[in-house]
């Protein structure tokens, strides 16, 4: 309808209004973004929030604060040099943090990992109306020991990524050996850290915020 674009275009330029000259500091093009997508999820975040029971900070900053740290990791794959249809594995997606962020402004199939069946549903419906029918929600745990579905054909193949994320599911050190299991030889395992946090052994390049260091470690 006339009025759900008005709400998506207005999301949109909030976002991009707020968010630009950070994300150009980061050293990714503004123009690289699609704040389109990036506006329709800021209205899904919103509306159904609560409802999806998805995070603690769906507030207007909370939500900016999300996808910042979103287009930190999107900075980081440019930096590093992402190619465009690369798949991509995001762990613990939740509300889909970094994953949605990750589908809105890169062009390549990403699989998001999340067990709950409500967050699933929600990330389903996301990945749909932002029009990335390449992009798959599967739900299943994955840990040191391997990959366990929860849902009849929601298998993962071991090893077949170029990249991996996750936040706020492993300790750093757990994800960089969950998420080498993941990715192919020549692939990158995406870390969260704490800005102040030593470097990390195989780190290929970092993206620095006020909260978060986004940290790039070459696997193999």
């Amino acid at each position: 309808s006339s009025y759900s674009a008005r709400v998506q275009a207005s999301n949109a330029d909030l976002v991009e209004r707020r968010l630009a000259a950070t994300v150009q500091g980061f050293g990714l093009e503004p123009a690289e973004v699609r704040w389109e997508r990036l506006g329709l999820l800021f209205e899904l975040w919103q509306r159904f929030g609560r409802a999806f029971n998805l995070s603690a900070s769906l507030d207007e900053s909370g939500l900016l604060g999300h996808v910042l740290e979103g287009l930190q990791v999107v900075t980081l794959a440019r930096r590093i040099g992402w190619q465009a249809g690369e798949p991509w594995i995001d762990v613990g997606s939740g509300a889909g943090f970094p994953g949605l962020v990750v589908a809105a402004c890169l062009e390549g199939p990403v699989t998001l990992v999340e067990p709950r069946e409500r967050r699933a549903s929600f990330l389903d419906m996301a990945v749909h109306q932002i029009g990335r029918a390449d992009c798959r929600v599967v739900r299943g745990h994955v840990d040191e020991r391997g990959w366990r579905a929860l849902r009849r054909g929601d298998e993962v193949a071991l090893g077949s990524f170029g990249w991996a994320s996750a936040r706020a599911v492993f300790s750093p050190e757990e994800w960089v050996a969950v998420g080498s299991r993941l990715v192919r030889a020549g692939g990158t395992v995406v870390v969260h850290v704490r800005p102040e946090s030593p470097e990390m052994a195989g780190t290929v390049a970092r993206v620095d915020g006020e909260k978060w260091s986004i940290r790039g470690v070459r696997v193999g």
